[in-house]
């Protein structure tokens, strides 16, 4: 899901932009190369932009920073980080496709539990998992013969698809 975009401000210089959410509003966001001190050797955990915020008094805060990510099934690659700050619940990834000169789109995606691909080690399972749980078996869901309802008819469990299965990181 696009969130936000960054392009070159030619007055400033700058990689400027914002990210809008529901809840959150950036108007007015910075990314600023990372310059390695010259007896620093450029490092593969090192990132490449740090991302600012002016605070109301004028300072630029840092609050987040991105890193060189390859794609899974190819070589492109793109920026990956968080945006964090005290005043938030929780970190917010976030992933920037483009590039410096033609501006770069921001992207955000709900991480999801990960699923075992095996249970015991042999396939077959349909997308669903089952664990013991005291003397009840939990399923995960899938076509495994138990019902993907609870006890009071919400819905609890089974592999759904959305449209961000697509998106890849």
């Amino acid at each position: 899901m696009k969130i936000g975009t960054f392009k070159l401000d030619e007055k400033t210089n700058e990689i400027t932009g914002s990210i809008y959410t529901r809840a959150l509003h950036l108007p007015f966001i910075i990314l600023r190369a990372v310059e390695l001190r010259a007896d620093e050797m450029q490092s593969d955990r090192a990132p490449v932009f740090e991302i600012f915020e002016p605070s109301p008094a004028g300072v630029d805060i840092q609050i987040g920073a991105v890193w060189h990510r390859k794609m899974r099934n190819s070589e492109d690659t793109f920026l990956s980080g968080m945006i964090d700050d005290p005043s938030f619940a929780e970190p917010l990834p976030i992933a920037l496709f483009g590039d410096e000169l033609k501006g770069f789109d921001v992207q955000w995606r709900r991480e999801r539990e990960q699923q075992p691909a095996y249970r015991n080690g042999m396939g077959g399972n349909a997308g669903g998992y089952a664990q013991r749980r005291g003397s009840q078996q939990q399923s995960s869901g899938g076509f495994r013969g138990g019902s993907t309802a609870g006890a009071n008819g919400e819905y609890t469990g089974g592999m759904t698809r959305s449209l961000d299965d697509e998106v890849p990181f």
